[in-house]
């Protein structure tokens, strides 16, 4: 299972990677800095976005992809600092890059090449069928 990280971990992992934070963050929800709150925010849209792909599509297509540091309740937008994000820490955090240096209209590409090609990997692992094109007669044998 991917390891899982919170709300704050995320948003602080990916400010300090593009350099709008200089160390962790103690806050992301409720934050009063507008980049983070756009951040946040932004970490909605990065789920939406994943909760129709695979390997996420069946585990979290319900839209409920929080869930309480307890393990109690599950939610669909961030309600705490601590609540833990239940797909991949990664794409969380170059999800949450791409999304935010192009809403701020700056250059995305890299961390977009990035997302996908983890969540390339991920659904491949996932779905682990392997065609080895050698070992395959095809139709025309």
């Amino acid at each position: 299972m991917a390891k899982l990280i919170t709300v704050v971990n995320a948003v602080s992992q990916a400010s300090m990677e593009i350099g709008i934070a200089q160390g962790p963050l103690m806050q992301a929800v409720g934050s009063a800095d507008e980049d983070v709150a756009q951040m946040t925010a932004l970490l909605s849209a990065v789920a939406s976005e994943l909760v129709l792909e695979e390997p996420y599509e069946e585990t979290l297509g319900d839209g409920l992809w929080l869930m309480s540091n307890d393990g109690k309740n599950f939610y669909d937008s961030p309600k705490a600092d601590n609540d833990l994000i239940l797909f991949d820490s990664r794409l969380a955090i170059e999800g949450l890059k791409y999304r935010f240096l192009a809403a701020k209209g700056l250059e995305f590409g890299e961390p977009l090449r990035d997302y996908t090609s983890r969540l390339n990997k991920l659904a491949v692992r996932v779905n682990g069928r392997v065609l080895d094109l050698n070992e395959d007669e095809g139709p025309m044998v």
